[in-house]
């Protein structure tokens, strides 16, 4: 069963990168999709971009293009993050 919805936070997903030690999180909002590189051990954001999600595609098999942003992830998580990115953040694998 999916965590409820609180009305003042947006949906997040983390997504395994392809580097050891980075994490790629993603959340939604009505106007956009953020997508950032934080460091795992320290929850540190390194990176982040913002951008409509129409703008958003695959990159080759496990990667993400976000405008001119790529983003290099493990096996299966570009498809995983696509299947939550359509139902709109509301997937067991995101939380709240």
């Amino acid at each position: 069963m999916a965590a409820p919805k609180h009305p003042n936070l947006r949906p997040v997903i983390d997504l395994a990168s392809a580097s050891p030690g980075i994490v790629v999180r993603a959340s939604t909002d009505k106007h956009c999709v953020y997508v950032s590189c934080v460091h795992a051990e320290s929850n540190v954001c390194v990176s982040m971009v913002a951008a409509y999600s129409h703008v958003i595609r695959p990159a080759a098999d496990h990667s993400l293009q976000v405008g001119q942003a790529i983003f290099l992830l493990a096996h299966g998580e570009a498809a995983r993050f696509f299947a939550w990115l359509r139902s709109e953040g509301d997937t067991a694998t995101g939380v709240h």
